[in-house]
C-alpha cells in the first residue's frame, strides 16, 4: 500500500505538467464578435490594397 502513494503522487505531477504546459488549444481560439469583425475589416482592407496597387 506505501508503493501506490509515490506512484499516485506521479501520476498528479505529470497531470499537472500536462495542464500547465499542453492546454487545449481550441481555448485560445475563442474571441469576441467584435474581435472577429475587426479581423475581417483588416483582412478586407489588405485585399483591397493588393486589388488597388499591386496587381495593376
Amino acid at each position: 500500500m506505501l508503493i501506490l502513494v509515490p506512484i499516485l503522487i506521479l501520476v498528479a505531477i505529470i497531470v499537472a505538467i500536462d495542464q500547465l504546459y499542453f492546454n487545449d488549444p481550441t481555448a485560445k481560439n475563442m474571441s469576441s464578435p467584435s474581435e472577429k469583425h475587426q479581423k475581417a475589416n483588416d483582412t478586407n482592407a489588405t485585399q483591397k490594397y493588393l486589388d488597388r496597387y499591386i496587381k495593376k
